[in-house]
C-alpha cells in the first residue's frame, strides 16, 4: 500500500512499527479507545476482545519504541456484498493525533482487507469529529449517507465510502 512521503517522514521520526493487535494489548487498546472517545462512547474491552477474535490480522497497533500509541481495525462485511470492508474502528493517543500514525494504521488495515477480497469501504464518523473526518478524506473516502440515529437516538454518524479501485487499485 502507498503511504505519503509525509506519512513516512512522521513514521521515520517516531520509529513506528505497525503490527498486528495481541490479546497482551487488549488493555492499552481500551484505555486508548477511552481516551479518545470518553467511556461512555468507547468499545468496551469484551468488544475489543472479540474483535480481536474476529478481525485478526485487519486489527493493527502502531508502535513507537515498545509503546502501543495507537490501533485501527476493520472486517469484511458477510451478508450479501463479500467485496465490502469496514474500518470498524481507529485511535491515536491524543499527543500524537495529527502526526498520521492514524492514516498509516488504516492504510494497513485496508491492504490487508483487500488481501481478503474487499473492494469497497465504509467507515463511519461523528459529523464533528474534525481529525476523524479529516483523515478518511486523506484517504480519499468520500460521504455518501448522513445517518441521525445510526448508533441510537442522537448518534448521528456520516457514512463515508471509498472505492478501493480508485485508490489502491484493487
Amino acid at each position: 500500500y502507498a503511504v505519503s512521503s509525509m506519512a513516512q517522514q512522521s513514521m521515520s521520526d517516531l520509529n513506528l512499527k505497525v503490527r498486528e493487535c495481541r490479546a497482551h494489548d487488549l488493555d492499552t487498546v481500551t484505555r486508548i479507545e477511552e481516551i479518545c472517545y470518553g467511556i461512555e462512547n468507547a468499545m468496551p474491552r469484551l468488544a475489543m476482545a472479540q474483535h480481536l477474535e474476529l478481525c485478526g490480522p485487519a486489527f493493527v497497533v502502531g508502535e513507537c519504541g515498545c509503546e502501543v500509541v495507537g490501533f485501527a481495525l476493520g472486517g469484511i462485511a458477510l451478508g450479501t456484498d463479500k467485496e465490502l470492508g469496514w474500518l470498524l474502528g481507529v485511535a491515536v493517543i491524543p499527543s500524537l493525533q495529527g502526526r498520521f500514525i492514524g492514516t498509516v494504521l488504516c492504510r494497513h488495515v485496508i491492504a490487508t482487507l483487500i488481501r481478503f477480497g474487499a473492494r469497497r469501504f465504509r467507515a463511519t464518523a461523528a459529523p464533528d469529529n474534525e481529525r476523524s473526518l479529516k483523515m478518511l478524506t486523506r484517504l480519499k473516502f468520500r460521504a455518501v449517507e448522513d445517518v441521525a440515529d445510526y448508533f441510537g437516538p442522537g448518534q448521528r454518524r456520516l457514512v463515508l465510502e471509498l472505492d478501493g479501485k480508485d485508490r489502491f487499485g484493487a
